[in-house]
């Protein structure tokens, strides 16, 4: 069972998973959620999300380190990575095929 958890959902994982709860998205960055944190404290929360869609404006720098940042969790199972919502406006198609590109070396 996912919950779909807009903002901070840190402080309300243990009770979520002591009600049955597996997983939850889209586990938005910029309201702080640190899923690499969350990966080394709940080891079996299922979660979606992570990305910080932020970076996507930024270029490909900040792209490709926003995937470095991501892979250990992505790489341990239980976790598909992606962005909170949706794509921002203003996304260039040169950065989102380089994201593209990116999230592919993640799975």
């Amino acid at each position: 069972m996912f919950v779909d958890t807009d903002g901070d959902v840190t402080k309300m994982i243990p009770w979520l998973l002591d009600c049955g709860v597996e997983g939850v998205f889209p586990l938005e960055r910029k309201a702080g959620v640190d899923v690499v944190g969350l990966r080394k404290e709940y080891p079996e929360l299922l979660m979606i999300g992570g990305f910080d869609k932020r970076c996507i404006l930024q270029g490909k720098e900040a792209i490709t380190a926003e995937i470095k940042y991501l892979r250990p969790v992505a790489q341990s199972g239980g976790f598909i990575p992606g962005m909170d919502h949706q794509t921002p406006p203003g996304t260039t198609l040169g950065n989102y095929k380089f994201f593209i590109d990116q999230f592919k070396t993640l799975l």
